[in-house]
């Protein structure tokens, strides 16, 4: 695909035009080739050869793949597995990490695949307070539950949901060593480069879903040890003091509040939408982002090929905020109203200490009528992904270059291929000893859409950087 426009710049074209061209021509002075019956000017030709190889040439890259390069820097494989490992890290829920009796990182409630929020982001959010933490989730809540048999309920919560330890689609995929970084030696190297690829990331993904089992069982454990030892008597450590007292379970889950999307009991207070005031827990607000970049009302799919019927302009791929999960509202966010008197953890004090005080106005009233008055508080769902823009430039980039490729890939063809059906048609008039001006009228006609097209594309280069200094 890119060994023919290369050859353009190095002007195998230009081999026609010293005389070796078909259909008894012969070469002219002055830069034209003379043909049995008219003329036909090189120079034409050469600047739309130039214009292709300008397009798609080695020396001189297309905008839009400058601009991919702009957006993001392209890393290597290595680096971005690296970096989704590193993802996976920072979602292991610890219990050290604990904030007003919740957690940094989610129960576990939905796949990993979801969990593609920026997490130190919303780790922050939950620290500063203005994002209610992952509660542990209770399955059922009763309102006749005594304390005692709602703190051993509280007890018996684990830190984090079950993993399928023989998940399905990682049945038939090796492993191998989980302490050795490197598995190329998995690969299968009799396979094509592309086979080798997508087996790749399948053992890849088959690894990090393991490891993600291993690096939360060692936090389990941990959990489950600092529990057991601080029912000894005389027990002081550093860890305990982050285990919840027996009255901040009770104050936590005496009210338990169900989060109408997935239907599981959490402690009050949880998020609000900004625009109805609905509960929801950060479990399923981080579930909400943007819709992927599409062309409006889904005109074409950008992830499939584009054909001369299909092809759009690729500033016109859009991707809408989210709407509210209750009331359809556009760009959705939750405001979080945390409690005062239950301030402990990182931030506040330890959550052992904890001691039950008398409640305070009714926290659900309060956040409903003060949520409206404080639009600084509403953490929207693009907050969490703030590499939304960058994604949707990297898309239309994406796009335009394919689009241009495809035109300058389709010129060439009908400038330089002897085989193409327009230079074989050509070819039989000049036999025939008709005249060859329609021939000279298209290929000026693909002078003009190459032109036009280079135009838009610098058009619209302009208009994202002019975007982006505003």
């Amino acid at each position: 695909m890119g060994n023919a426009p290369a050859k353009l710049g190095d002007g195998s074209y230009g081999n026609e035009a010293n005389g070796n061209s078909r259909g008894g021509s012969s070469a002219g002075v002055g830069g034209r080739i003379t043909f049995s019956n008219g003329e036909y000017d090189t120079t034409r030709s050469r600047r739309g050869t130039s214009l292709v190889g300008g397009i798609l040439g080695p020396g001189g890259r297309s905008r839009a793949c400058s601009e991919v390069g702009q957006i993001e820097k392209r890393r290597s494989t290595r680096e971005r597995e690296e970096a989704k490992e590193n993802h996976a890290r920072q979602l292991v829920t610890k219990f050290e990490q604990t904030v007003d009796g919740g957690f940094l990182a989610p129960y576990g409630c939905y796949g990993f695949e979801k969990l593609d929020y920026d997490a130190d982001v919303v780790k922050s959010l939950i620290i500063d307070r203005r994002l209610a933490p992952f509660y542990l989730p209770l399955q059922d809540f009763n309102e006749s539950w005594t304390r005692e048999e709602l703190i051993k309920i509280v007890d018996g919560l684990p830190l984090h949901a079950a993993f399928d330890e023989n998940l399905e689609k990682y049945e038939d995929i090796p492993v191998g060593n989980l302490r050795k970084q490197n598995f190329d030696a998995l690969i299968d190297k009799t396979l094509s480069k592309r086979e080798q690829r997508r087996m790749r990331s399948k053992i890849f993904k088959a690894r990090l879903y393991r490891k993600r089992i291993i690096w939360q069982e060692i936090e389990n454990e941990a959990f489950l040890e600092q529990k057991i030892e601080s029912r000894k008597a005389n027990s002081n450590t550093k860890d305990k003091a982050m285990l919840p007292s027996d009255d901040l379970k009770y104050s936590l889950y005496k009210k338990g509040i169900e989060c109408p999307i997935c239907f599981l009991y959490y402690p009050e207070p949880l998020n609000y939408s900004s625009c109805c005031q609905q509960p929801i827990c950060t479990e399923c607000f981080v579930q909400i982002k943007r819709a992927e970049p599409h062309f409006p009302h889904d005109e074409v799919d950008p992830a499939q090929p584009v054909t001369n019927g299909e092809e759009k302009d690729p500033n016109l791929l859009t991707s809408e905020p989210a709407n509210c999960a209750y009331c359809a509202t556009p760009n959705f966010g939750v405001i979080y109203r945390p409690r005062d008197d239950r301030k402990v953890g990182i931030g506040g004090s330890e959550p052992s200490t904890y001691t039950l005080s008398e409640p305070q106005t009714d926290v659900e009233e309060q956040t409903v009528a003060n949520g409206s008055k404080n639009k600084p508080l509403v953490v929207t769902s693009d907050m969490i992904r703030p590499d939304w823009k960058t994604k949707l430039d990297k898309e239309r980039a994406r796009l335009a270059k394919r689009s241009a490729n495809a035109t300058a890939i389709h010129v060439s063809n009908r400038l330089i291929d002897p085989d193409h059906p327009t230079r074989r048609a050509s070819m039989a008039d000049n036999v025939n000893g008709t005249t060859m001006s329609s021939d000279w009228r298209d290929i000026h006609d693909l002078e003009e859409e190459m032109l036009e097209r280079a135009i838009r594309l610098s058009i619209a280069d302009q208009k994202e950087k002019t975007k982006t200094t505003i």
